[in-house]
């Protein structure tokens, strides 16, 4: 989905739900990634997580995070920030 697309769907929620009309359609990514690094996933998990590119060698070609390890990275958001 492009971004244009992600931001005209974002819009038309906000309105038919009547939410705060200041809320932007990357809100959900910084509020997602702050609780991840607050919680201690790694950067590399979390730009998995948001599609976004690994620069680090390392972790890009060598280092294969599976959906297990992935979700225990997403569980730590969940008991760490939600005190569940």
């Amino acid at each position: 989905m492009t971004y244009d697309k992600y931001a005209k769907r974002f819009e038309k929620v906000i309105k038919e739900l009547n939410l705060n009309q200041e809320h932007r359609p990357h809100d959900p990514w910084m509020t997602f990634i702050t609780m991840a690094k607050k919680t201690g996933v790694a950067d590399a998990a979390i730009k998995k997580m948001v599609g976004r590119k690994i620069q680090d060698i390392t972790e890009s070609v060598y280092t294969y995070r599976d959906i297990e390890w992935l979700k225990q990275d997403i569980e730590k958001i969940k008991y760490g920030c939600l005190g569940n």
